[in-house]
């Protein structure tokens, strides 16, 4: 029974079979405020903060249920403004039920955006997918690292829930690893630690250690000899790696 941070999330196991699942994310100097490094919209900023841990929960199998949100500034204009981005980030995920809870600073003021999101769910443990790639299935890469300003600027090149979800139903795929701001090459080797193996890149130029930003890299280890396809060809896919018991010299 699990009961433990894996990579970037926490489970605890209150039954045999029913879990407990967090993760979280933070984001600052993103906004409209006069400190702030990238100009974006707050709705922006909160939703792709938010992004991040759902993705996290949501690949690992988990089911989100409560959002808290941590907002570093003041409820009129910028907090408002960041939940509704939290809830139109949401209606994106296909999850209207989720309930959201937070609170803003309403003693300081603040010169800079800054906003934590935390994400709890529920996770089956049969349903659970973690340490379950296998040696010799071959790594993919969803999606290309972005950051900041590229974000905005190329939404459209970044992988979606509803990509996720058809992933996910795909019979050959084994497991699945958002990318953040470690990188792939980082996230790679985490991936293959968790089933006791190592990953040999196809190519130096795949060992990739650029920030993903909020997530818009997803790693998908698939069983030898079968391709990843997906119907959105909007987002890049590509084969860059495969896992062995042994690591090569």
């Amino acid at each position: 029974m699990i009961n433990d941070t894996i990579r970037d999330v926490s489970i605890t196991f209150l039954t045999e079979d029913t879990g407990i699942i967090v993760a979280c994310d933070s984001s600052a100097a993103i906004g409209l405020k006069e400190a702030d490094s990238v100009l974006a919209a707050p709705e922006i900023t909160s939703a792709f903060c938010l992004r991040v841990a759902l993705m996290e929960i949501l690949a690992i199998g988990g089911i989100p249920k409560i959002v808290v949100d941590t907002i570093g500034g003041e409820m009129e204009p910028t907090g408002t403004r960041m939940i509704t981005g939290i809830q139109n980030e949401l209606i994106k995920a296909g999850l209207t039920d989720v309930m959201i809870n937070g609170s803003t600073e309403e003693n300081m003021e603040t010169k800079m955006t800054s906003i934590g999101v935390t994400v709890v769910g529920t996770v089956q443990k049969n349903q659970l997918r973690y340490g379950t790639t296998l040696a010799e299935s071959t790594l993919y890469q969803v999606g290309e690292p972005l950051l900041g300003a590229d974000v905005l600027e190329h939404r459209d090149a970044i992988f979606t829930y509803q990509d996720l979800a058809e992933i996910q139903q795909k019979t050959h795929v084994l497991e699945l690893l958002p990318v953040g701001s470690k990188g792939v090459a980082y996230e790679a080797e985490q991936l293959a630690r968790s089933s006791g193996l190592h990953i040999i890149f196809d190519k130096t130029e795949y060992e990739d250690t650029r920030s993903a930003g909020p997530a818009t890299v997803l790693l998908v280890a698939v069983e030898k000899g079968r391709v990843l396809r997906l119907t959105n060809k909007k987002i890049a896919v590509k084969k860059i790696g495969y896992f062995t018991k042994e690591q090569l010299i």
